[in-house]
């Protein structure tokens, strides 16, 4: 996609799969994934950001969540808790249908391609909001 992607080391070193490390590898080199340290200040940042959430929003999530809110990022997430959290402090926040649509829009998959995928990742995923992907799949199918 035409987009720089950022996240913090703690989402890189939630990965347990060695393929996953190597995929994000490779988007890290080409720069089209920057990965941010935090320093001591931002740690304790973020520790009192998960001391305010009230919840059950992780350590890495409110890592990712205030380096999205202190640069004026969009936060991509499907964590629930995290996605309202993050909204509630004014940051805006997409899901994976957002990025399915992108996708779509940019012409990097075709609506066809996206309407089975969406059903493969449905079938994978009973978080998702299912209307709205069925939604799409009808969409993309015709």
């Amino acid at each position: 996609m035409p987009i720089t992607v950022h996240t913090v080391d703690f989402i890189i070193n939630e990965l347990t799969d060695s393929e996953q490390h190597k995929a994000i590898s490779k988007y890290i080199e080409n720069g089209k994934l920057n990965v941010q340290s935090l320093d001591a200040t931002e740690m304790l940042e973020v520790i009192e950001l998960q001391n305010k959430a009230e919840g059950n929003v992780s350590i890495p999530d409110c890592a990712v969540w205030n380096y999205a809110k202190k640069n004026n990022y969009t936060l991509l997430t499907g964590d629930g808790q995290l996605r309202k959290k993050a909204i509630e402090s004014n940051v805006t926040v997409k899901g994976v249908i957002y990025v399915f649509d992108y996708m779509v829009e940019c012409c990097i998959i075709t609506p066809k391609c996206a309407a089975t995928k969406l059903q493969e990742l449905i079938t994978h995923n009973s978080r998702l909001p299912k209307s709205l992907i069925q939604e799409r799949i009808e969409k993309w199918s015709n």
